[in-house]
């Protein structure tokens, strides 16, 4: 297990013993054991789901689930022969160019271009990888990005190249000839999956508000009991 993930666990342990553990103590002397636990528990459950109801709209400010990602469909060294039927068209209409306006179209492109050359080591590793021996006998060709709607469904397509890298050890291997990017290129596609960031979040709010309700009537049933015992003092005295 990860030392940090141990001190983690461990630091949020000692501040629930110290900040939560501190306040019940002194409400246990004040109200008692058992109203003193409602008391403190019902308070902090309640910060709990206030923070997580900030946490489920908006932007992952707490836990965060499953972010959005690229999955790879297809890549080949000729669009046409993908085995995705819109890809042939690529990267004419309906293949569309990022929007210089539009920020969220931006983001999807750019991490398009890093998932792309980890699907391509992935192929690589399954022998797919055409003549690219290596992820970084790749780089992604400028300006080659393209996105693509069909229904909900969004896919993204760019095509790679030989890096300069590449070019240079091939000339070094081989003076005589004359490497150019054209020589190696591949195209990818891939499909979009927008995952869902706040999931995480809005389970761990519906969880904490099930708590916190059973502590409230738990709460409400400890109060009525100390109610009851300090009338019954009262009446035999």
């Amino acid at each position: 297990m990860d030392l940090i993930f141990i001190e983690g666990i461990a630091a949020v342990v000692s501040g629930l013993i110290v900040f939560v553990g501190s306040v019940w103590l002194l409400l246990t002397v004040i109200m008692g054991a058992r109203l003193g636990y409602f008391v403190t528990a019902s308070v902090t459950l309640g910060f709990i789901f206030i923070m997580t109801l900030v946490w489920s709209y908006g932007d992952p400010l707490g836990p965060v689930g499953q972010l959005p990602e690229w999955h790879g469909v297809d890549l080949k060294g000729n669009s046409s022969q993908l085995e995705f039927g819109p890809a042939a068209q690529y990267p004419e209409d309906p293949w569309e160019v990022p929007d210089e306006d539009d920020q969220e179209a931006l983001t999807k492109a750019a991490e398009l271009e890093s998932a792309a050359i980890d699907y391509l080591a992935e192929a690589i590793k399954e022998k797919n990888g055409g003549e690219f021996l290596a992820e970084a006998d790749a780089t992604v060709t400028s300006d080659s990005g393209r996105l693509y709607s069909e229904g909900e469904d969004e896919y993204g397509a760019l095509t790679l190249e030989a890096s300069t890298s590449a070019i240079e050890k091939a000339n070094e291997a081989d003076p005589d000839q004359s490497f150019t990017p054209k020589d190696a290129t591949m195209v990818v596609v891939m499909k979009y999956d927008p995952g869902n960031p706040l999931g995480k979040a809005r389970l761990i709010a519906g969880g904490t508000f099930i708590v916190f309700a059973l502590h409230l009537f738990g709460l409400s049933k400890a109060e009525r009991k100390v109610k009851r015992e300090t009338e019954v003092e009262e009446g035999a005295r």
